[in-house]
């Protein structure tokens, strides 16, 4: 319990300084969605606002933004190296931290290797959550 009570400000504070342009990439993407022809057809056939912005727009803006919150992960890693030595908080990134100033190149060599997979894992993830969610992806020509 005392693990996550420490961690909450960390955590708090990784959120805060990387959901800013996770937002704006979902606004613009909705922006450019509710422009489409699709969202203008809804519209003609009476669809209620709700029904357009939920179930078709924002279902369809969302797929990019997955696919860069997947690819965000790097710089997730990298911002909490710097948060967890300001906190002094026992993770990964502060473990890089310390292999740097100690030269521990296998250390360093193993962290990127983990955080290169961590990446690719959730590039996958996001890849099979997107053909899931788009029919369009799916389609066989």
């Amino acid at each position: 319990m005392s693990v996550l009570q420490h961690a909450v400000l960390p955590g708090a504070t990784l959120l805060i300084t990387s959901i800013g342009g996770w937002i704006l990439t979902m606004r613009n993407n909705m922006i450019t969605t509710l422009a489409e022809d699709y969202v203008r057809m809804g519209r003609a056939k009476g669809l209620s606002n709700r029904k357009i912005m939920y179930g078709y727009a924002a279902r369809n803006a969302f797929l990019p933004n997955l696919s860069g919150f997947a690819m965000s992960l790097g710089f997730v890693i990298s911002g909490a190296i710097l948060i967890e030595y300001v906190f002094n908080y026992p993770g990964l990134g502060y473990l890089l931290y310390s292999a740097v100033q100690n030269v521990d190149y296998p250390l360093m060599q193993t962290l990127f290797m983990l955080f290169t997979v961590a990446v690719l894992v959730t590039v996958l993830i996001a890849d099979l959550a997107t053909a899931w969610l788009d029919p369009r992806a799916r389609a066989k020509e």
